[in-house]
């Protein structure tokens, strides 16, 4: 996996680090955004409490605890250590992973594509709405979708080192690893292992199982330490998760599945998925015969099988950025079908250009006020940033107090976790029952439709701020209410 300019064409070199630096940019830009949505957990508290501590403890307080082995935390909380604690700091933390999800799709791309293609098939592999989102995000799931796209790599490869690697980071970063350790098990099983004598077949399968297992040997026995010191393995009766984790009968089965398809064709990918649907069917055949198309076919549907399992099986484990692996590889999938299949110049460009303009367009999807979206799948809710700074302005100008103020998720946590200052104050838990003051934006998933009639209804608007389709107001309530 050596990389060298001397390898590639002066363009692909070129358009690869026109790349890097687009999405260095990018980060820049972002770098003074605040952590949101699950990463005011999964990154910002864990990385406090290590950094607060001095690393003295591995195991989280059981309130910031979400059973993953608190690796990210630690990482991110290192950076702190030596490059100062900012966000800034927390944001070009990410651009290593970045770069290695960048390097890591170049290299898949190159096993199915020619040379010259290879930079307009990244661009739109990278164009995807949740991975651009997260990316601007300092998120745990892009060292985890890089490790995944390493383990990949590895085993169509051979390369028994890096395929060690990347199961050893998928399991530090998150549970979630150790369903994407098992889909790069399984791929190396079917890819690598010649069948052909039982006796040999079992010392192939028995060989690579050492190089899976210390990764899965560190996870046990986190996990037993765990368990000893806590009680309680993955989450326990009071975390602020445990109804994500109850298991769903028949009915919200077959709900799940609904919600499975809505997450894979939502932001815009709905056309890459019409696009290739119709290609697989037109040239079903030709299909069959192609390699290519049958590892990457492989490749897709046991993601999609093991990324699956908890999204159907638990209650609220939905969210898009748990099928990242999935969408970039699809878009491969559907990439390889235009440009292998289609003998028409003049069509395959325009189904390129569709797919790819429709995965842009998909930062612009804004759900009805009263449907929940994923607001950290898509740029869309780019603006809020601003927006929720424009309020806080406000707020000080105003001299009403935030803790004064109900709130909801994503904006709960103490205004240090969110900014990395020394504010302690924060908004609490929406009760409009009882609250004078109610911060409400369509980015808030937690307001129920009859909590937004309630403030339309009781409550006055004091102030509204709106931008590009995302709003934040402030209601206060009626005087005779």
């Amino acid at each position: 996996m050596k990389f060298s300019s001397n390898n590639i064409s002066s363009a692909t070199f070129s358009g690869l680090i026109l790349i890097f630096v687009a999405f260095t940019l990018l980060t820049y830009f972002v770098s003074n955004n605040i952590f949101f949505w699950d990463t005011v957990q999964l990154a910002s508290r864990h990385a406090h409490f290590f950094y607060e501590n001095n690393f003295r403890e591995i195991f989280l307080p059981d309130e910031i605890d979400s059973g993953h082995i608190p690796s990210f935390g630690i990482y991110l909380a290192l950076a702190w250590k030596f490059f100062g604690k900012s966000l800034f700091v927390s944001h070009f933390a990410m651009l290593p992973f970045l770069y290695g999800v960048i390097f890591q799709t170049y290299l898949l791309i190159k096993k199915y594509f020619p040379p010259q293609l290879a930079i307009p098939v990244l661009i739109l592999v990278l164009a995807d709405p949740t991975f651009l989102s997260q990316s601007i995000l300092v998120s745990p799931d892009i060292p985890l979708i890089f490790f995944f796209l390493l383990g990949l790599n590895s085993v169509l490869s051979q390369n028994r080192k890096f395929i060690f690697i990347s199961v050893l980071g998928l399991i530090l970063i998150s549970n979630r690893g150790v369903f994407l350790s098992a889909a790069i098990f399984l791929l190396d099983m079917i890819f690598n292992i010649n069948y052909v004598q039982f006796k040999l077949s079992l010392v192939q399968v028995l060989k690579r199982c050492l190089l899976y297992l210390p990764a899965f040997l560190i996870f046990i026995v986190y996990n037993l330490l765990h368990f000893q010191a806590k009680g309680w393995i993955g989450y326990h009766e009071d975390s602020p998760w445990a109804l994500s984790f109850a298991l769903v009968g028949w009915k919200d089965l077959f709900i799940n599945c609904g919600i499975l398809v809505w997450r894979l064709i939502d932001f815009g990918r709905i056309f890459l998925w019409v696009i290739g649907f119709l290609l697989i069917v037109r040239f079903y055949r030709d299909n069959l015969k192609d390699q290519n198309f049958k590892k990457l076919g492989i490749l897709l549907i046991l993601s999609l099988l093991v990324l699956s399992i908890p999204l159907l099986a638990y209650k609220s484990l939905s969210g898009h950025r748990y099928l990242m692996p999935v969408y970039l590889i699809f878009s491969l999938l559907t990439t390889y079908l235009i440009f292998t299949k289609i003998k028409s110049q003049r069509l395959k460009y325009a189904l390129y250009t569709i797919s790819l303009v429709g995965l842009l367009t998909g930062n612009l999807w804004i759900y009805p006020e009263k449907i929940s979206q994923g607001w950290d799948s898509s740029l869309a809710h780019l603006p809020y940033y601003g927006l929720l700074d424009k309020m806080h302005v406000y707020l000080d100008h105003e001299n009403i107090e935030i803790n004064l103020v109900g709130c909801t998720f994503p904006n709960l946590a103490e205004q240090r976790y969110l900014k990395l200052n020394d504010d302690h104050h924060s908004f609490h838990p929406k009760n409009l029952g009882t609250d004078q003051f109610v911060l409400y934006s369509n980015i808030y998933n937690d307001f129920e439709d009859y909590e937004i009639d309630v403030l339309n209804s009781n409550f006055i608007l004091r102030k509204e701020f709106r931008k590009r389709g995302v709003f934040i107001k402030l209601f206060e309530k009626k005087a005779n209410e």
